[in-house]
């Protein structure tokens, strides 16, 4: 039998899909896996929502099993598949809108496979941070790490992702 309590803390967890889905979606580079993955994270939630003792540590433990969730599902080499990109026709847009799309679509290709190249430990603390935006204190207590140590790292991450965003352009 539910509690009172539990079925709060289950209604407070549907405040947290929006973050759950990108922290799926910055790991797996795919809506749909994104998807699918988001739902294994509720699933797992709700499964294990007595262990919540803390409504104020909802979210972190949330965003945990979605890393969690994420780093297996990359361990079963399903991760990284390319993005299908669907084009729009060439009448529906301008010569310069088509440009832009390119140019845009090229970024953000570039900037996903800098996410891919990262060292596991700097790509997880990346995507928490940017997809997941988690603070740093956050941060820390998801990956049960000091403050200090997300903070190199992630420091790292950014830089090594500035890195591989420039090595094309150089040339």
């Amino acid at each position: 039998m539910e509690t009172e309590e539990t079925a709060k803390l289950r209604e407070q967890m549907m405040n947290y899909q929006e973050d759950v889905f990108r922290v799926c979606l910055g790991f797996s580079r795919n809506p749909w896996d994104a998807e699918d993955l988001s739902q294994e994270v509720y699933l797992k939630a709700i499964r294990k929502i007595g262990m919540v003792h803390e409504p104020g540590a909802l979210r972190a433990w949330l965003l945990r099993i979605a890393r969690n969730t994420c780093l297996d599902h990359q361990k079963k080499g399903r991760l990284f598949r390319l993005f299908q990109r669907s084009v729009t026709p060439g009448d529906a847009r301008g010569a310069s809108d088509q440009h832009d799309h390119a140019q845009a679509r090229e970024r953000l290709a570039k900037l996903k496979e800098a996410v891919r190249r990262l060292p596991g430990k700097q790509q997880e603390v990346f995507v928490l941070r940017e997809y997941g935006h988690l603070s740093y204190s956050e941060l820390a207590k998801t990956l049960g790490l000091k403050q200090g140590t997300v903070m190199s790292r992630l420091n790292r991450a950014r830089k090594a992702v500035l890195g591989f965003m420039r090595e094309g352009n150089d040339e």
